[in-house]
């Protein structure tokens, strides 16, 4: 893959994965305000809603390949996993609301770009 195709997907995974955070971060404001569930509750509802974001506009707009649904939810999964144990060690630590919840979504970013480009939808 040339340099400049490179710098353009990944301008695309930033704008998908822009999107996807602000879909995550908006359903993760409001959950916090207008709610008293817990944090690892608040996490998964943002985390699946901007799953959704992230597949089909990685999908069709990022790699512009067809990745398997099923190996992008396996991901999203493992990540939700790792992100609500960041989460659950934050609360722990007395870190509570949007300070652990962003902090968890921030560290599974890089993991899903590696994992999706390299794996998922290598096509």
């Amino acid at each position: 893959m040339n340099s400049k195709k490179s710098f353009y997907e990944l301008i695309r995974f930033v704008i998908v994965g822009g999107a996807a955070t602000l879909v995550d971060l908006a359903v993760t404001t409001i959950l916090v305000f207008a709610t008293t569930l817990h944090e690892n509750i608040i996490t998964s509802v943002a985390f699946i809603t901007a799953f959704w974001v992230s597949y089909f506009g990685h999908k069709n707009f990022t790699f512009k390949k067809n990745g398997s649904a099923l190996s992008f939810f396996i991901l999203a999964v493992s990540t939700l996993v790792i992100r609500n144990i960041i989460v659950w060690g934050l609360v722990l630590c007395d870190i509570r609301g949007l300070p652990a919840l962003i902090t968890a979504m921030v560290a599974v970013t890089a993991i899903t770009y590696f994992v999706a480009k390299f794996k998922i939808f290598k096509g």
